[in-house]
């Protein structure tokens, strides 16, 4: 085994962990709410376990994604404010 597979053994059940636990106290702020009740046809999630048991396998994507509309949404509220003053 060389040290690139093993750094990713280790990495990646971290970054699991990290975005398992974000996902617990920070789902719902950021707009990830799967749990009913709401309308059929909602989501193909039943719950917010399955969701983000999915997003949190998926990390290494789903990160950088949120980061990039992070950025972005923080980008627009500085304009936002900028403008006003």
């Amino acid at each position: 085994m060389n040290i690139t597979t093993a750094s990713l053994m280790l990495i990646y059940p971290i970054g699991f962990l990290l975005t398992l636990t974000f996902y617990k106290y920070f789902g719902k702020k950021i707009g990830f709410d799967y749990d009913p009740p709401h309308e059929d046809c909602y989501d193909d999630w039943d719950s917010n376990s399955s969701a983000y048991l999915a997003f949190s396998i998926g990390w290494p994507i789903i990160v950088p994604l949120l980061l990039i509309a992070g950025f972005f949404k923080l980008m627009h509220r500085l304009t936002e404010w900028y403008l006003k003053l």
